[in-house]
């Protein structure tokens, strides 16, 4: 599983590896609806998927994973909160995740929950 903390910043990019390819991570957060959104770019003007509201206990890319080209395992933010607030990842509070499909198996798995 690898973990995320998007910048102290209220727009910002970050370029990671996942399942072997690169992509650009873009986080920001809404002032007016206090909530933070997440996308996939090719470059910092070409969405994939753009403005997907970030929610706790639900997988961030559940409805796009198998309509466009993008990592196939599970996106997702760990917290005790019910909204993450704008300082919420820096402060510790919540953590944005990915975990590859071999990782969502196992658990699965592990839990009886196949």
């Amino acid at each position: 599983m690898q973990y995320f903390t998007p910048p102290d910043e209220n727009s910002s990019f970050t370029r990671v590896v996942l399942d072997g390819e690169e992509y650009l991570l873009r986080f920001d957060y809404n002032y007016k609806g206090e909530y933070w959104t997440f996308g996939f770019y090719k470059d910092e003007n070409t969405p994939i998927v753009a403005n997907i509201k970030v929610v706790p206990l639900f997988p961030v890319n559940y409805y796009f994973n198998k309509l466009v080209t993008v990592p196939q395992g599970i996106f997702g933010v760990i917290t005790n909160k019910e909204r993450i607030g704008r300082k919420d990842f820096v402060n510790g509070n919540a953590q944005f995740f990915y975990a590859t499909n071999e990782e969502v198996e196992a658990v699965r798995k592990e839990t009886g929950n196949d």
